[in-house]
């Protein structure tokens, strides 16, 4: 059995890229989508493309941290069977889901499955989740108060901007333009950053160069966008709020952006907090608080929000402690 350990957790992390890019598809396109620009194959395929390529040029810094920072020494190298237990939990939760048409933060609960491990053996780098936590609270909350700014503020200005263009097909033709480039911007800067929820630990473990990781992940999330991203890519982009051209095209240029900084600084950031936060933003600026809070959507993100990484790292030391898998 020792020896399959290896094969299974390298099959385990291919698996999650793939319920990963899935679950990501509703916060990477789904603005788009809502908006009526991109047809769902369209806003699939931009997703797939892009997210492979941010993934393949940039995702190692993250796959960095989630392989090696949130651990000390060679505690996953020394466990594989942990690894495959951390690539297992987070399968099974972002499968859950998936299975609810949620969009879940699929960094919280990975980075959540590998503090697990390292709490059980005593070499968790406190410090770094600790920044990694602050991030978590800062992002979405940065993208929450600029996207209301912008709604309250700057969307009248561009939507009587666009309105005064010599014909419809002009506006039309610009706003398209808008939506797919800061769409593509969008999944781009998703897939350097998400990319190592998967592959992380699998290269933490020594099974996979963090060169063959970023591809095999990257692989892995544009297959899940094309093959299993389409039950849930409306959810974002019309079920908490409906959302025109203008205000899809801000939501993505202040995800993308945010996204990609965290990228370069190696942190793992919630893809899906960031964008239903900016979402909520709009919804805010043209709804108001209480009917915004009333949402059904609303209500859920927020419940599952902070449970999280709380429910991936639990899940996690509990397995490990009921199964006592040795060092290898």
């Amino acid at each position: 059995m020792a020896e399959l350990v290896p094969a299974l957790a390298a099959l385990t992390a291919t698996a999650l890229a793939v319920s990963i890019g899935a679950n990501n598809s509703a916060a990477e396109m789904g603005p788009a989508y809502g908006a009526g620009i991109l047809s769902r194959r369209q806003a699939l395929g931009l997703i797939a493309l892009c997210a492979f390529a941010g993934a393949a040029s940039m995702g190692q810094r993250v796959v960095h941290t989630m392989g090696r920072g949130l651990t000390r020494g060679d505690v996953l190298a020394d466990n594989l069977g942990a690894v495959l237990l951390v690539s297992a939990a987070t399968l099974g939760l972002v499968t859950l889901a998936n299975a609810l048409r949620t969009p879940l933060a699929t960094s919280q609960v990975a980075v959540g499955a590998v503090v697990g491990v390292g709490l059980f053996h005593r070499a968790a780098d406190l410090r770094l989740a600790a920044v990694i936590f602050l991030w978590w609270l800062f992002t979405p909350l940065l993208s929450l108060g600029t996207c209301w700014l912008l709604g309250r503020y700057c969307y009248p200005r561009l939507r009587d901007w666009v309105g005064s263009l010599p014909t419809e097909r002009v506006a039309r033709g610009v706003l398209g333009g808008a939506v797919i480039l800061s769409s593509c911007w969008m999944a781009f800067s998703a897939g350097t950053n998400n990319v190592a929820n998967s592959v992380g630990p699998a290269v933490g473990a020594g099974l996979l160069s963090p060169g063959r990781a970023v591809l095999l992940g990257g692989v892995g999330m544009a297959l899940g966008a094309l093959l299993l991203g389409g039950r849930l890519i409306a959810t974002v982009g019309r079920d908490i709020t409906s959302i025109c051209p203008v205000c899809a095209v801000l939501v993505q240029l202040v995800a993308g952006s945010l996204i990609f900084a965290a990228s370069r600084f190696g942190i793992p950031v919630s893809l899906a907090e960031i964008v239903t936060c900016a979402v909520i933003g709009f919804s805010l600026a043209a709804n108001g608080l209480s009917r915004t809070a009333g949402n059904r959507q609303v209500r859920r993100f927020v419940a599952l929000m902070p449970t999280a990484p709380v429910l991936a790292a639990g899940v996690t030391f509990a397995l490990l402690l009921a199964t006592s898998i040795p060092p290898r």
